[in-house]
């Protein structure tokens, strides 16, 4: 009998243990990460200040390129280095000597350029 509940257990455990592919299994899950409802305001400002700033702003900001302004972050968009540079296509990736930003924040911004970078 021990033998009979030993085999069932055994066969209990070894068909519960397969292989699942994460892409697979979440490949419609809800992410957490907006990329329809974005405002440069409310989203792409706070990203930049929190990752670009220190170098990317004030008296003299880093290459002349000042990432405060709406103006010239949108010519950087517009002409494909700030997506480019953040997923690292254009070298150096940005943010320079950090990690690159969470890939929903780089999302977000790539959501931002294809709608035109708007001053929203």
């Amino acid at each position: 009998m021990k033998n009979i509940l030993r085999f069932g257990a055994l066969v209990f455990l070894a068909s519960s243990c397969y292989y699942d592919n994460k892409e697979e299994l979440y490949q419609h899950s809800d992410t957490g990460c907006d990329t329809v409802d974005i405002s440069f305001k409310s989203t792409i400002v706070p990203i930049l200040e929190a990752n670009c700033y220190r170098c990317h702003s004030g008296a003299t900001p880093t290459f002349s390129l000042d990432l405060s302004s709406y103006t010239d972050v949108k010519r950087v968009a517009d002409n494909g280095a700030l997506v480019g540079r953040l997923k690292g296509t254009i070298i150096p990736q940005m943010p320079y000597g950090s990690s690159p930003l969470p890939d929903c924040q780089i999302a977000q911004i790539e959501a931002w350029v294809n709608d035109g970078a708007p001053n929203n």
